[in-house]
């Protein structure tokens, strides 16, 4: 047995007797971390339903919006004869009206 190997098997034998002397601690740290990482699995998986259901609203959302955009052209579109027609009506009674003051005067 040469010198690197029985430096190796005395390391090896150090971190073992180590290990062995914080086994509780290790095991208590070993428990704490894995409870973390099931509740970050299950985090994850949260968030991961939560986007789908946001992604799937978002869709309803933008067909909502062009829907909205479309009834709102078509609105503007058919708005604006009819405001032609009362500013016609609107300009001839303001008309009439002020020829009866000037009659009047």
């Amino acid at each position: 047995m040469g010198l690197k190997t029985k430096l190796a098997t005395a390391v090896a034998a150090y971190i073992s007797y180590k290990a062995f002397s914080r086994r509780h601690d290790i095991k208590q740290t070993y428990t704490i971390e894995k409870a973390r990482f099931d509740s970050m699995s299950k985090d994850k998986d949260n968030i991961q339903k939560q986007v789908a259901i946001i992604k799937s609203e978002l869709a309803k959302v933008n067909a909502i919006s062009q829907e909205i955009g479309y009834n709102t052209r078509v609105f503007q579109q058919d708005l604006e004869p009819r405001l032609k027609i009362i500013k016609d009506h609107t300009d001839h009674l303001q008309n009439h009206l002020t020829i009866k003051k000037t009659e009047k005067n």
